[in-house]
């Protein structure tokens, strides 16, 4: 270690033109000894660490140190993903099954919140979701390959729950829901009866934003949280002719994807201030190009009122298909336009259409994008 002195005194340099250091001290070899940061990290930091890992991959860490070994049970950020190779293994699959149920029984987080099942059996799900609701859990995300699976009535309990995204599960049947702290909904390829969706639309009393991502078996959605701040449809599946969404105080509307046969009717939504169109209905009879502009000018009729409207190349089509004497679009009062159009967009008919109904015009954006007409998702 290198050790500069300073004297007041010259002579005291001159008296010893080479003066021998002091003995090293306590607190020197305390210094020079090796320490081990890894250990000393507060729980709060190793905790941070594991949040960007996977369960798999935090508990890998118990060999950095003994002070590790056991801390990964505290993570409240616990994530679970099924191999693919599961699927064809029976042993496998096993295997997967009791390293989850072993390391759910060592977990000791008072709180859990993110938990991701991939890929399981009902019973097991059972457990690991009764599990989950004893810890006061606030975000879930269940994926499986199949609507079998039902989800239990003791989940619909759960009163801690912000978020809840969930794709493939059947909901035949839906008692008293309590979701009073959920914001955040999706379903993601689910059958939804109308007495079902309507039961957990009215138990989430607190509800900021849903998405219905491929569903099908509703005729209506009707919510009335005073939160409520977007909804997104995603190529719906119409279990009828028509689809009526009633939310007086949503800001926010995105109806989007190929959607089969039918028709959106919006009741109720005086609060909308923007609305994304990017939905093409899937129709192949002789008149459906006149039932398609019937269909467009309905809606605009209901939304003239929003300030924002974004527009995309699957509705544009829409309006290019159709004759233009088929067709007289409402007065809009959006000052905020935007088109959101692909590389491969042919509906230039379309968006000197909606140009000609917008008179309060402000601001228009041009928005490119590489994603096929056949698609809905931007780059």
């Amino acid at each position: 270690m290198t050790r500069i002195e300073f004297s007041a005194n010259p002579t005291h340099l001159l008296k010893h033109p080479h003066p021998r250091p002091p003995p090293p001290s306590d607190q020197d070899e305390t210094r020079n000894s090796s320490v081990d940061y890894i250990s000393e990290l507060p729980v709060a930091i190793i905790l941070h660490i594991f949040s960007f890992l996977t369960t798999k991959d935090a508990i890998k860490t118990s060999v950095l140190s003994k002070r590790w070994r056991s801390i990964w049970t505290a993570n409240p950020h616990i994530s679970f993903s099924m191999p693919s190779c599961c699927g064809t293994s029976r042993s496998k699959f096993r295997s997967f099954m009791s390293f989850m149920n072993a390391v759910l029984l060592r977990c000791t987080a008072l709180a859990c919140n993110d938990r991701w099942l991939r890929s399981a059996i009902g019973p097991t799900i059972d457990r690991w979701l009764q599990f989950t609701v004893e810890h006061d859990l606030e975000e879930v995300s269940i994926t499986l390959h199949n609507d079998v699976y039902t989800l239990p009535q003791f989940f619909f309990r759960c009163t801690t729950l912000v978020s809840f995204h969930v794709y493939g599960c059947s909901f035949s049947t839906v008692g008293a829901v309590n979701w009073t702290s959920l914001k955040r909904l999706r379903f993601d390829h689910a059958k939804l009866k109308d007495n079902a969706i309507m039961r957990i639309l009215n138990g989430c009393p607190i509800l900021e934003f849903v998405e219905l991502k491929d569903c099908w078996g509703f005729k209506h959605i009707k919510i009335k949280s005073r939160g409520m701040r977007e909804m997104v449809i995603h190529s719906h599946t119409f279990s009828g002719e028509v689809l009526k969404i009633s939310a007086p105080h949503l800001l926010k509307l995105r109806i989007l994807g190929n959607s089969n046969p039918g028709e959106f009717k919006v009741d109720k939504v005086s609060s909308l201030v923007e609305v994304e169109l990017n939905f093409k209905i899937s129709a192949h009879s002789p008149g459906h190009g006149k039932a398609q502009g019937d269909l467009v000018k309905t809606l605009l009729q209901s939304l003239h009122h929003v300030t924002k409207l974004v527009i995309g190349s699957l509705y544009l089509q829409v309006l290019s298909l159709t004759e233009p004497r088929e067709v007289f679009l409402p007065s809009l009062e959006c000052r905020h336009l935007m088109f959101r159009v692909a590389e491969d967009h042919v509906g230039e008919a379309g968006i000197a259409k909606i140009l000609e109904s917008s008179p309060y015009l402000e601001k228009l954006i041009l928005q490119m994008t590489c994603t096929p007409t056949s698609r809905v998702n931007n780059c």
